[in-house]
């Protein structure tokens, strides 16, 4: 199925559990009935709010519609789903629906208010969080041999541009990045929230970024969401060089984009091989490799110097990101992985937008400054 009726049918599914679950537990069914098109709309959002006219008012209302939505939408379906869940091990147990339980003693309701009293105070510090944008600071000696100099690449992923991170965000975080001079700004996918999202806003935020040697990018599996195609002329239109699955020297070092799995699979391509794409590599340049997700590719490492992914988000929430380093076999943060063919760096960014809830406990959003120096300038990490 190709990607723009996917991500359509996510949202169009999703909605309609909810509407169905309103309709089967209120009492108030013409209200519910009276909403039937605002959530046939909300099911529809991508499509919609790429239909509406760029920059508009209607734009601008329905993005900060869905955006709100979003969130309600997630924490309903969460109590659907458990009250369904709840009622059908009511009936395969006892082989009959589920009586109405007893009211709730006054030590259950003041216990129940507690627990929603602190979920509101993390839901509160986790959107605090998803907007406290934080710097990261890296020293790798991986300059090349003669006539070396420090280079300062600005590293980030997961700008999940949209409706829900929103425009003040993203010219926060091009402020930060060019505040600190880099000579190369790298984007590790994601940067669109879905394909169908980016405004004349967006892309005017994008335009500021600077770097003396220039803005090079990867697409992410968010940007296939509606389309590769679309999310590449939006990048591209913002100045920026997309890297698919390309070799490009530049300066001392050499760069290597890969294609995300979700963009590879739109353009029908196979599995990359990054030893026959490393083959051109100059001699004594470092290799740094951008993909999106923090794979390692099979027969990569010693092919390359320093691996830069995205993806994870840190679990976004950081009690799942044991997880995903067992998922992706590679931590957040840097380590070190080591083969026949040599030892490859990887650092994986906690990214600094966030998907579907707009919130980060534990995993603040990050731009990483990665200082390439002598060997003899820098310890080992």
């Amino acid at each position: 199925m190709e990607f723009l009726p996917r991500t359509l049918l996510y949202y169009m599914l999703s909605h309609g559990y909810l509407y169905s679950a309103l309709l089967r537990h209120t009492k108030k069914r013409r209200l519910v009935l009276a909403a039937f098109p605002f959530f046939v709309a909300m099911g529809l959002f991508p499509y919609i709010h790429g239909l509406l006219p760029d920059g508009s008012m209607a734009q601008k209302i329905f993005a900060r519609t869905g955006a709100v939505r979003q969130p309600l939408a997630f924490f309903c379906l969460l109590a659907a789903l458990g009250k369904d869940l709840s009622a059908l091990g009511g009936r395969l147990g006892r082989g009959r629906s589920a009586r109405p339980g007893k009211p709730l003693s006054p030590a259950a309701r003041r216990k129940l208010l507690l627990l929603l009293l602190v979920c509101a105070g993390l839901y509160a510090y986790g959107l605090h969080e998803a907007h406290d944008l934080k710097v990261r600071r890296l020293e790798l000696p991986l300059s090349p041999k003669e006539g070396a100099e420090r280079l300062r690449i600005v590293f980030a992923a997961d700008l999940h541009i949209g409706p829900q991170t929103g425009t003040p965000f993203l010219r926060r975080t091009v402020d930060a990045i060019n505040a600190q001079t880099p000579d190369i700004i790298l984007l590790g996918g994601d940067i669109l929230d879905d394909a169908l999202q980016g405004t004349s806003a967006d892309r005017d935020a994008l335009r500021q970024l600077r770097a003396r040697l220039g803005v090079f990018a990867v697409l992410g599996n968010h940007d296939a969401f509606g389309g590769h195609d679309r999310a590449l002329a939006f990048v591209e239109s913002c100045g920026i060089r997309v890297l698919a699955d390309e070799l490009l020297p530049l300066g001392p070092l050499t760069l290597l984009g890969i294609d995300d799995p979700d963009v590879r699979a739109q353009k029908g391509n196979a599995d990359v091989d990054v030893t026959a794409l490393t083959a051109g590599r100059p001699s004594g340049s470092p290799l740094v490799l951008l993909t999106h997700r923090p794979h390692l590719l099979p027969g990569s490492v010693g092919h390359f110097d320093l691996q830069l992914s995205g993806h994870t988000h840190g679990g976004q929430i950081g009690v799942v990101e044991p997880l995903l380093e067992r998922t992706y076999g590679a931590p957040t943060g840097l380590s070190r992985h080591t083969a026949e063919a040599g030892e490859s760096l990887v650092y994986v960014t906690t990214g600094v937008g966030f998907s579907k809830l707009p919130i980060r406990l534990g995993a603040a959003p990050e731009i990483v400054i990665i200082d390439l120096v002598r060997a003899a300038d820098a310890a080992r990490p």
